[in-house]
């Protein structure tokens, strides 16, 4: 069965004592039968250092057909976020937007962040949001910003959190442009809740690698109790649509 992971980290970031290289995604990868990832660094652009988004892809081009690169933006910087978004696009093949607000201190739900997601929906790029228990990273308010983005496709990911998965499901119900991912979910039976009441066709395998072990990520989703049709679903069929990627039967490498 094909799995593609929808979320995971490259970066390289020295002062901060980060190394985590493209290689080391892929030795980790590999062991897991990943056959694809997302991947998006650890520094928001435009920012103190607007060379990440070329280290990025620098870092994943000699693996170009394993990676989707997703940009990592701030959108305090209002106009200048969007053209910068537009100007990458025509430099790397960008394949959506990463935002973490608890990092940027911006509420999801407000104008410039809204402006910069009806964005990415214009340029077909789905947009990937830190959800958790942190203030301005909630269910709740992604979901308000969800609403008035009906064009742009919405990921939460880690399930809303350990305290707002509620939440996160209540979103994904009403709003038919938003998914979940299964990233950092601490219990196998939280997947299966997921895909019990939203349907295995709302649900991303996730694992927010490096930082988490992606053997680990996957053998919670093979022991949630799945039927082999929803795994499909979760494990690649749902990114294959999301992504447009090639709709094989199996395999992938």
């Amino acid at each position: 069965m094909r799995i593609i992971d929808m979320h995971a980290h490259v970066d390289v970031c020295p002062p901060l004592n980060w190394y985590d290289t493209a290689d080391k995604l892929i030795k980790l990868m590999d062991e897991a039968g990943i056959e694809k990832a997302v991947v998006s660094a650890y520094l928001n652009v435009p920012g103190p250092d607007n060379s990440c988004a070329e280290r990025l892809w620098k870092s994943i081009e000699p693996y170009k057909e394993r990676f989707m690169m997703f940009i990592r933006m701030d959108p305090w910087f209002g106009q200048d976020c969007i053209d910068f978004l537009r100007d990458a696009c025509k430099k790397y093949p960008i394949r959506g937007v990463k935002l973490h607000p608890a990092h940027y201190t911006l509420h999801p739900y407000g104008e410039l962040t809204v402006d910069l997601c009806r964005e990415a929906g214009k340029l077909g790029l789905p947009v990937l949001f830190h959800c958790g228990d942190e203030m301005m990273c909630l269910p709740l308010q992604i979901g308000e910003l969800a609403k008035q983005c009906p064009d742009t496709t919405v990921i939460l990911a880690h399930m809303g959190g350990f305290a707002h998965n509620r939440d996160a499901i209540e979103v994904a119900k009403t709003c038919p442009n938003v998914y979940v991912d299964t990233s950092e979910v601490p219990l196998c039976k939280e997947i299966k809740w997921f895909v019990d009441e939203l349907g295995p066709e709302k649900v991303l395998f996730g694992t927010d690698a490096p930082c988490c072990d992606p053997l680990v990520e996957l053998k919670k989703v093979q022991l949630a109790g799945l039927t082999r049709e929803e795994l499909e679903y979760v494990l690649y069929k749902n990114a294959v649509r999301i992504m447009k990627l090639e709709d094989k039967e199996e395999g992938g490498r």
